[in-house]
C-alpha cells in the first residue's frame, strides 16, 4: 500500500491527493517507493512508471539533505530500493509556463508514433506526484505584492492542465495524481487583477481554498500542539529536541478528518531523523 512514510500506516485508495502543511521533504519519495512496490517487476519492462514534477532540482535536494531521512540513507542504496527507484522519471520545470508545455507534450511511445510527435515515455505512469507548485507564484508576490501578474486561475491553471493532460494520457489504466505544496496555504492570490493604478487593491483569496476542490483527497500536516508523550517515554530534554506532528486525511466537500495520524520525527545517534509512531492517540473513523 502507498505511504508517506518509511513504516507506519498505508494511505487510503486515492485517485487525486492534495497534501498541504509542514509534510517532511522524503514523503513524495515514500509514497513513489511505496507505490511501485505494490507492481510486480517483469523481465521486460518496469514493474510501473512514476512521474515526479518539481520547480528545482537544488530545492528539493537541498531539503532533503537537512532533513536527513534515516531511512532513505540506510536503504537507498539497496538493490530492491534501486529497482524501485528506477521506476522514477524527474522532471524540472523552471517556470509555470515551463510546467504548462511539458504536461501537455508528455505521450507515451505508441501515442508517438501515431501521432509523429516526440517520445517521453516510454509507457504511461500510473502515479504522477507534483511538488510545490507555489514557488513558481510565491517570490513575485513577495517581492511585487500589488505588481505581480498572477491570480488565483494562475495555480488553477497547472493543477486543470495537468489533470486533462493526465487523464488523455492514461489509455486503459488510471493515473493517480497526488500534489504536494507545503507553502499552499501562505499563496494568496487575486481572482481578477484590477487595472494598474486602481485606487481600490485587488482582494486577495487563499489559493488552498479552490484548488482542495480539485481533489479526493486532502492531507494536512500540522505540528502536534496536543502530543505529549508522559515523562516514564521521554525526558524534557529529549522532547525538547523532537518534532511532534499530525496529519488529518479528509474526504472531498467534508470538514471533519476520517482519519489522523501522529507521530514524532526524532535524531538518532548517526544523526538521521526517524519516525516514531502514536498509534494510541491516532484515529480513523
Amino acid at each position: 500500500m502507498a505511504s508517506l512514510f518509511p513504516s507506519g500506516p498505508p494511505l487510503p485508495a486515492f485517485q487525486s491527493l492534495l497534501i498541504k502543511g509542514p509534510y517532511h521533504p522524503s514523503a513524495p519519495i515514500h509514497l513513489a517507493l511505496s507505490h511501485a512496490a505494490t507492481f510486480p517487476a517483469t523481465s521486460s519492462q518496469a514493474a510501473t512508471r512514476i512521474l515526479l514534477i518539481t520547480p528545482s532540482r537544488e530545492t528539493i535536494a537541498a531539503a532533503l539533505r537537512e532533513h536527513n531521512d534515516d531511512w532513505i540513507g540506510t536503504h537507498s542504496g539497496r538493490g530492491d530500493v534501486l529497482q524501485l527507484s528506477a521506476c522514477t522519471t524527474v522532471f524540472y520545470p523552471a517556470s509555470a509556463a515551463h510546467f504548462s508545455f511539458l504536461v501537455e507534450m508528455l505521450t507515451t511511445a505508441t501515442d508517438a508514433r501515431r501521432n509523429n510527435a516526440t517520445t517521453i515515455l516510454e509507457q504511461a505512469p500510473s502515479l504522477v506526484v507534483l511538488i510545490g507548485l507555489s514557488a513558481y507564484f510565491l517570490e513575485d508576490v513577495e517581492m511585487n505584492p500589488t505588481g505581480h501578474p498572477w491570480t488565483v486561475s494562475s495555480y488553477m491553471t497547472l493543477v486543470a492542465r495537468s489533470l486533462a493532460s493526465f487523464a488523455a494520457l492514461r489509455g486503459t489504466s488510471d493515473i493517480a495524481l497526488a500534489l504536494f505544496d507545503s507553502k499552499l496555504d501562505d499563496l494568496k492570490l487575486p481572482i481578477l487583477k484590477h487595472p494598474t493604478g486602481a485606487k481600490k487593491p485587488s482582494k486577495l483569496e487563499n489559493v488552498a481554498f479552490y484548488v482542495q476542490k480539485y481533489f479526493d483527497l486532502l492531507a494536512v500536516f500540522e505540528e502536534d500542539d496536543e502530543f505529549f508523550l508522559n515523562s516514564s517515554q521521554e525526558d524534557e530534554n529529549e522532547m525538547d529536541s523532537q518534532r511532534r506532528n499530525r496529519m488529518h486525511i479528509f474526504r472531498r466537500g467534508q470538514n471533519k478528518a476520517f482519519e489522523t495520524r501522529r507521530w514524532i520525527e526524532r535524531i538518532d545517534s548517526h544523526g538521521g531523523t526517524v519516525f516514531v509512531w502514536d498509534e494510541i492517540n491516532s484515529e480513523s473513523f
